[in-house]
């Protein structure tokens, strides 16, 4: 196979993807926001791969897409992961009837050895099967927004799964009016964001199991870039990341809960990293919010360890007793505060917080509106140290005499190196990588010994709760427990002295 390379820059897609219920579809027909429909269409999409699923493994997916007789073939992939709103690079040719046409790949760099993997081996792996109501909306600043609502079905095999979803993908114009249209229709409109493609649930359906959890990306920001659109790029990350997450968590997957809390937690940090930047109102409008979400997540954590696994650790450590009601105490209160968690996330408090936060960050970036934006327009490399300066004093202060710290005091100190790791998180990527990882290398090991001592703080604080709910049955294995609990908190922290020392003597990256 010949052709020529090109080697401009793909096209990207940029949308937000909103999972809805059968209430929200009719409110959004009736309501004139989106204005006359452009057309409706019917479109039966076909997802191909190879036997060995390669197109899936490198994050790519292939399909052809038949709307009312007329044939594309589209290749995308995975989401960069940069933003709230999805972004994706994108590549499509007409075709005259169903077949994947592989040849057309060899004109795209990125694909042409690719295509020559997959040649002569596709197979259809998905279908979906859709009505499609566009919309193309007209908002501020020249930005022009297809919304798309889409009813239907996925198919895998003898699988499938129903479809009721809107889009949100931006044609022209800056992304800030997107958000805008997007806050706009989540206040009247049952709906959650949901970063969870047609693909990735065909391919939920075909392997029985979701895409699991993703993990944050490192974020590298550029040293000219100012301290607004460094915290723009933040900000986008972890709220990327955050909904990336949503899809497994509804799913039961306990470290997508677990990314989701640390996500909500690190969002919190930015703003008391930024504190000295922004205005106090805009810290309020957020903190708050933010932190009661992060305690009901966090309950969520806190159950899952608990049972899965501390209590497995202790049932094998002491078998003489009987754990039977005790774990299934346990396993009540666990399966409660998950769906706390799921009506969180399909809730319209969650789901306004995510955008409202994408939009003033946009906003921010392009025009910082607070009495300090003279601050928050330098360079970022030029702000650092001194945000660093702050949180690892106080870091640092939080752990003076660690050996008499008391555990709610041990808790202030970890909260304060949770800070600081986020501050290093965002801002040490301008500093040399190995300056930075000897210096969090010693900041991690005492954040690690006062978590597992933390960890045994709440096994002793979750008994008690089961405790209140059992009866006489389970009161020596919650003694048994507490007991167990309480000899681990003594041996992890025998460490901490030392390694808090280590930690104050740390060479700051920052300052060398």
């Amino acid at each position: 196979m010949q052709a020529s390379k090109k080697t401009t820059e793909p096209p990207v897609e940029v949308e937000l993807k909103f999972h809805l219920t059968p209430e929200s579809e009719a409110i959004l027909r009736a309501d004139d926001i989106f204005g006359p429909s452009v057309e409706r269409a019917h479109q039966i999409t076909t997802y191909y791969d190879t036997p060995d699923c390669r197109l899936f493994t490198a994050g790519l997916t292939l399909r052809i897409r038949d709307e009312n007789g007329h044939f594309v073939q589209n290749v995308k992939s995975r989401d960069a992961g940069v933003g709230l709103a999805s972004s994706r690079h994108e590549w499509e040719w007409p075709l005259t009837n169903g077949t994947p046409d592989v040849e057309k790949l060899t004109s795209v760099a990125e694909l042409s050895d690719l295509a020559k993997q997959i040649a002569d081996r596709l197979e259809p792996v998905i279908v979906s099967d859709i009505w499609r109501t566009r919309h193309l909306v007209e908002l501020d600043d020249g930005t022009v927004v297809e919304a798309s609502l889409d009813i239907g079905s996925i198919f895998s095999g003898h699988k499938s799964e129903p479809v009721c979803e809107l889009e949100l993908e931006l044609k022209r114009g800056p992304v800030a009016p997107l958000y805008r249209l997007a806050i706009r229709l989540a206040a009247t409109t049952p709906m959650w964001i949901s970063a969870q493609s047609k693909a990735a649930r065909g391919w939920s359906l075909r392997n029985g199991h979701g895409s699991g959890a993703t993990t944050l990306r490192k974020q590298k920001i550029g040293k000219d870039e100012t301290a607004a659109a460094g915290l723009r790029q933040i900000i986008g990350a972890l709220l990327g990341h955050l909904t990336a997450n949503v899809a497994p968590t509804l799913s039961g997957d306990v470290e997508a809960l677990r990314q989701m809390r640390g996500a909500l937690r690190q969002l919190r940090a930015v703003f008391r990293l930024f504190r000295p930047l922004l205005d106090k109102r805009d810290i309020a409008r957020f903190t708050v919010s933010l932190q009661q979400f992060a305690q009901i997540f966090g309950a969520a954590r806190d159950w899952d360890v608990f049972c899965l696994q501390t209590l497995p650790a202790v049932m094998a450590e002491l078998p003489q007793h009987d754990w039977t009601e005790l774990s299934a105490l346990a396993t009540a209160k666990r399966t409660n505060v998950h769906f706390a968690v799921q009506r969180v996330i399909c809730g319209r408090d969650f789901t306004l917080l995510i955008l409202q936060l994408a939009l003033w960050a946009e906003t921010t970036a392009a025009a910082p509106p607070n009495s300090n934006n003279k601050r928050l327009t330098k360079r970022l490399s030029e702000t650092a140290p001194a945000l660093l300066d702050s949180f690892a004093e106080k870091a640092k202060q939080a752990g003076r005499h660690p050996a008499q710290l008391s555990m709610p005091a041990l808790h202030d100190f970890r909260k304060a190196l949770d800070r600081l790791n986020a501050a290093i998180r965002f801002l040490g990527t301008t500093y040399p990588a190995q300056r930075v990882k000897a210096y969090s290398k010693r900041s991690d090991a005492v954040r690690d010994i006062i978590g597992a001592a933390n960890d045994a703080e709440v096994t002793k604080a979750l008994t008690h709760d089961l405790a209140a709910a059992g009866n006489a049955d389970v009161l020596a294995s919650i003694k048994a427990l507490c007991s167990w609990a309480e000899q681990c908190q003594k041996h992890v922290l025998t460490d901490l002295k030392q390694a808090a020392r280590k930690f104050r003597k740390a060479q700051e990256f920052w300052r060398t």
